[in-house]
């Protein structure tokens, strides 16, 4: 029989959160640093711009799309067993509102940020819920917050892309021309700076180091404006003996994460679920993000 493994699919979602992916993701929070002015891999002057100029502007290249549709694969593997979750929604890019339904086969589930609150609608038949609730409820402000530190946003679907704009020459390379669901791109590949990623924070650089190494390998696919098209995060996460509950289970986990971006401009129309409906998890989310 197939054991189920040490990761669930909040725990998914919460281990991309650390290197700024969610399993909802959109751009936002941009200040317009690191766009250059430019459109696409050549400059206004004509003069062509190197990959990690490429890479720095996508961040606020893709969020003057405003919203996207979205594809998502996730595959989690541990010793022998692997799971692979896939969805597909919307998500305004510039503040992470978004709506997807995403699962393995017949068990799918609905979720759905609204004012950087997370709800989520699982299968019927889970038995995850109180009887009269439909929804959980997490709010990513108060998960960050409850983090050590301030600087924590990374778990928040709005921040997905920022990264790129502290990426410097040495961290990104150009690996070529590639066509992504019909559309050309550029194919970059970047190591994050895990430094970077905790913004400061030299409790959470530790937390990022022990479980993810020194840095975490991110592909892009960039349009010939600028815009992501695809973006793939590959890591390893270091499991805890108490994270696994169990000296049976690997101590090591790893995630691969794939982002489809298309259909800039498309209609994004999502409002939270009755409030009634809802079960507010967010404590439990944290004390287990603590736990790890």
């Amino acid at each position: 029989m197939k054991r189920s493994l040490p990761v669930s699919r909040l725990t998914v979602w919460g281990t991309s959160g650390l290197v700024s992916v969610a399993l909802l993701a959109g751009c936002g929070n941009d200040d317009g640093k690191g766009a250059s002015g430019t459109h696409g891999p050549a400059s206004e002057a004509g003069t062509q711009q190197s990959p990690a100029q490429v890479v720095q502007a996508t961040n606020a290249k893709t969020t003057q799309a405003k919203t996207a549709r979205i594809t998502l694969s996730t595959t989690v593997a541990a010793g022998s067993d692997d799971e692979t979750i896939t969805g597909s929604g919307v998500l305004d890019l510039r503040d992470g509102t978004s709506r997807m339904r995403m699962g393995q086969g017949s068990k799918q589930l609905e979720q759905r940020v609204v004012d950087h609150v997370l709800y989520e609608k699982p299968p019927a038949a889970s038995g995850q819920l109180p009887k009269g609730k439909s929804w959980m409820k997490v709010d990513l402000r108060r998960l960050d917050t409850s983090r050590s530190g301030g600087g924590a946003a990374m778990s928040d679907p709005a921040d997905s892309f920022a990264y790129t704009k502290s990426l410097s020459e040495k961290d990104v390379r150009k690996v070529g021309e590639e066509t992504v669901n019909g559309v050309s791109t550029t194919h970059y590949r970047a190591a994050l700076d895990l430094s970077e990623l905790a913004k400061g924070d030299s409790a959470r650089e530790r937390e990022l180091r022990d479980r993810l190494g020194d840095s975490v390998p991110v592909d892009l696919w960039i349009d010939e404006n600028g815009r992501t098209r695809r973006q793939q995060l590959q890591m390893t996460v270091k499991n805890s003996a108490r994270s696994t509950g169990s000296s049976a289970f690997p101590r090591q986990t790893h995630a691969k994460v794939v982002m489809n971006f298309s259909d800039f401009g498309t209609a994004v129309d999502v409002a939270a679920p009755p409030a009634g409906q809802t079960v507010d998890v967010t404590a439990k989310v944290s004390q287990q993000a603590r736990a790890r």
